[in-house]
């Protein structure tokens, strides 16, 4: 049979009509797993966008503290009000993650009953319980000396919560899979800044100074009892960003 040039067009036609049917489940199911990925980097970089958020806090806490232990009168007013302005500034970057108009975009195009959905939500909530414990410190009842190393311990409470949250970070920027030969190191790397975290915050609460501190008083005090609360905050904190999905 003569192959002439319709006949050759035809053919082609045909050849790629096949192959498109064929090759669509496979798209089709490609992009369903693209807008799952798609999802999953979004909310991944508001997770970023709080644990930046919650560093600010932490720090902007130090600060204060730092403030209050009235060692540089001269740099302790600028202390303060930088300190306070960073907690403020940390808090309402989390409030805005949480329910600002990107996390509304999420909800209306169907996200709101995903597990990663529900893990932010709640991921948000420990964070800012945190917050507050900090915003509302008073050690204002105890001795100058008893104050100064409690403010020590806190501090490095604070301390322990940015290496988790920047560990964290770490951790998502590995599974976020853009740079292949540095993925398993970084998310390697921030699952030990994690874990030593929590090492810090259990020879903070477990340490000679806290023993010291017990045997010294004569019965529980509100400050003691604020700072084995906060150190139970950053603890269930730090539980949370271990469990992240996908983690």
């Amino acid at each position: 049979m003569k192959l002439t040039l319709s006949r050759f067009i035809a053919i082609l036609l045909v050849v790629f009509w096949v192959s498109s049917g064929m090759r669509s489940p496979v798209n089709a199911q490609e992009a369903g797993h693209e807008h799952d990925a798609g999802s999953s980097m979004e909310m991944h970089h508001m997770h970023l966008m709080m644990n930046h958020g919650l560093a600010m806090v932490a720090e902007g806490s130090n600060l204060v503290m730092l403030a209050e232990m009235k060692m540089s009168p001269d740099l302790d007013p600028v202390a303060l009000n930088h300190g306070r302005s960073m907690m403020e500034e940390g808090k309402e970057m989390i409030q805005h993650m949480l329910s600002g108009p990107e996390m509304e975009a999420m909800h209306k195009s169907g996200h709101g009953n995903a597990p990663l959905m529900v893990y932010t939500h709640s991921l948000a909530k420990a964070m800012l319980d945190y917050v507050d414990m900090l915003q509302n410190m008073k050690m204002g009842e105890m001795k100058p000396e008893d104050t100064m190393t409690m403010h020590h311990m806190h501090i490095l409470i604070n301390h322990a919560m940015e290496m988790a949250a920047e560990g964290s970070k770490l951790v998502m920027i590995g599974q976020m899979e853009m740079a292949k030969d540095m993925d398993r190191h970084s998310v390697e790397h921030g699952r030990k800044m994690l874990t030593e975290a929590r090492e810090l915050i259990k020879e903070v609460m477990e340490g000679k100074a806290m023993s010291a501190m017990h045997t010294r008083q004569t019965g529980s005090s509100s400050e003691m009892a604020y700072t084995h609360n906060l150190a139970k905050a950053a603890t269930d904190l730090l539980d949370l960003m271990e469990k992240m999905p996908g983690a």
